[in-house]
């Protein structure tokens, strides 16, 4: 190859060099990026501890549509679901006789039903809609003259005939932007926080702003008496208790109207359903990713990130996640899918016997039974740990019986146990760490029996019984082990639990403390079974 030649294609290269790092710099685009503080991803522990709960969920086939975005039943039974297409699905709960129920030219993100039964639907290309009949006319799509809801998303009717609704983004539209996945990663990486939560009238036909400044501003639940409501922030990965008469708050300024409920969550969360018995489903559609974090104070390259295609932007691996709260942000219930099988699980619709998971693109809807609906039982091991004993907390007139002399308070911690799907033999059997445990002892008649109370701080719940503990062998399986069986009667729990039982395998040693045994090679103290039951009029 001639001189020249290389010259020439060196020079070429320089240039395609120059020209890249130039688009990537300065190639105009709509959004201005402004600095966040990112806090540090918790990862999955805790109440998220990772499990396979969603795993192989059951599929409705859907035909051709895919995206079955928010899902529920009406109030004629009848399940619908909100697809891609603009198609709204109506169909049997087990998933027969579907029908397109109607089709409003855009892309439906959430819907309620009226007191006259009638849907109302926040679409994303047109505003807050109402369908009957099959045939979808516009509410609202503008809080002013100047004013347009760009970003419909989610919406609940309140029992007054009130119909809250989520405008995601004040900055960008899907129907200008290219669709509801551009408009929002415009949105997102942008965090200029311009999503709000909007109230629409129907008596006067007036639509206001409740709250603003949230980071796209997606799921939308009532509270129980309809004062608060609960709104997912996606772009801060939080969800906030916002006071549903409040006018026109800007929740970055603070107020005593608005309270963060949920903060630093593992994803995205995006719907939030009400459940049965107090519960509101969360979906994070997507695990968050550190390296996106990193770069909520560097708007410059978050700008460059723009400027590539969407498939490099750091969105997270799949991972499918769904997990239920009470009012108060404890987590009741926590499933999740590591492999992602059903991508980006947005939310679930909760029934009497399923569970219908909510999903961005997924060509199926999923679902879970709900087999167990009057019991919840939790497989956990105990770790006893140093506590200081409390001056008369093992008193007679608590637990109905003498305390042992020395030693008879004691302080447990219990830990998510890990099984093989294949088997159920333990894999991990100190998961993470998930409850508590405080309890006193005392003597009996036997000396291979001993009285057992103790209170228990399980997630949101709080727990206590009276029992027994009944030594089974000495020196067992080897010298300086001892098999231990316990049982409590557990009480005090509140609805919809009407009683409980626990029960333990326990192996003691000359270990008084920790989860290692003397001799080595066991684990102890116990691996418990907790059985709650639920009243059988909550059914």
């Amino acid at each position: 190859m001639s001189a020249s030649i290389v010259r020439r294609l060196a020079g070429a290269a320089v240039l395609g060099f120059v020209g890249a790092v130039a688009y990537l710099c300065f190639w105009p685009i709509p959004a201005e990026p402004v600095s966040w503080s990112a806090p540090t991803p918790p990862g999955y522990t805790g109440a998220h501890a990772p499990n396979t709960r969603l795993s192989r969920l059951r599929a409705i086939e859907i035909a051709e549509e895919f995206g079955p975005e928010h899902i529920a039943i009406g109030p004629d039974g009848q399940l619908y679901a909100a697809m891609t297409s603009g198609n709204v699905l109506r169909m049997d709960p087990d998933g027969g006789n579907q029908e397109v129920f109607a089709n409003t030219g855009g892309r439906v993100l959430g819907f309620d039903f009226d007191a006259e039964g009638r849907m109302i639907a926040a679409d994303a290309m047109k505003g807050l809609l109402v369908i009957a009949d099959g045939h979808a006319s516009v509410l609202t799509d503008h809080v002013s003259p100047d004013d347009p809801v760009r970003y419909a998303n989610s919406v609940v009717v309140a029992p007054d005939g009130i119909v809250y609704f989520t405008d995601a983004s004040a900055r960008f539209s899907p129907a200008q932007w290219g669709g509801t996945y551009e408009a929002s990663v415009l949105d997102i990486l942008e965090q200029a926080a311009t999503g709000r939560v909007l109230a629409y009238d129907p008596a006067t036909a007036i639509t206001r702003v409740v709250a603003h400044g949230f980071s796209f501003a997606n799921g939308l639940a009532l509270s129980a008496d309809g004062q608060t409501l609960f709104t997912a922030e996606t772009g801060r990965y939080r969800i906030w208790k916002v006071d549903s008469r409040a006018r026109d708050i800007d929740v970055q300024r603070g107020s005593p109207q608005t309270s963060v409920l949920l903060d630093n969550l593992p994803g995205y969360p995006d719907n939030l359903m009400r459940g049965r018995d107090g519960r509101i489903w969360v979906g994070l559609f997507r695990p968050r990713n550190p390296a996106a974090d990193g770069l909520a104070q560097r708007p410059f390259l978050r700008k460059v990130l723009l400027r590539l295609p969407r498939s490099l932007l750091p969105t997270g691996e799949p991972y499918g996640h769904v997990f239920a709260i009470d009012e108060a942000g404890r987590v009741t219930e926590d499933l999740q899918d590591p492999g992602g099988a059903y991508p980006e699980t947005t939310g679930a619709t909760e029934t009497a016997d399923r569970l219908y998971v909510h999903s961005l693109h997924a060509p199926t809807i999923g679902w879970a039974p709900r087999k167990s609906a009057l019991e919840d039982i939790y497989v956990l091991r105990s770790i006893r740990e140093p506590l200081a004993p409390t001056i008369d907390w093992c008193s007679s007139a608590k637990t109905g019986f003498e305390p042992f002399a020395t030693d008879a308070e004691r302080f447990f911690s219990f830990w998510s146990v890990a099984s093989s799907p294949e088997d159920g033999r333990a894999i991990d059997a100190k998961d993470a760490r998930v409850a508590e445990l405080r309890a006193c002892f005392g003597p009996t008649d036997e000396r291979t029996r001993q009285n057992f109370y103790a209170e228990i701080q399980l997630g949101a719940l709080s727990l206590r019984g009276s029992g027994e503990c009944l030594a089974l062998l000495i020196d067992f399986p080897e010298t300086g082990l001892f098999p231990v069986r316990c049982h409590l009667v557990l009480s005090g729990l509140r609805a919809p639990f009407a009683g409980g039982l626990l029960t333990t395998n326990t192996l003691t040693s000359n270990a008084a403390f920790g989860g290692d045994t003397d001799p080595p090679g066991y684990t102890q103290a116990s691996i418990a079974t907790i059985r709650l039951w639920k009243a059988t009029s909550s059914r």
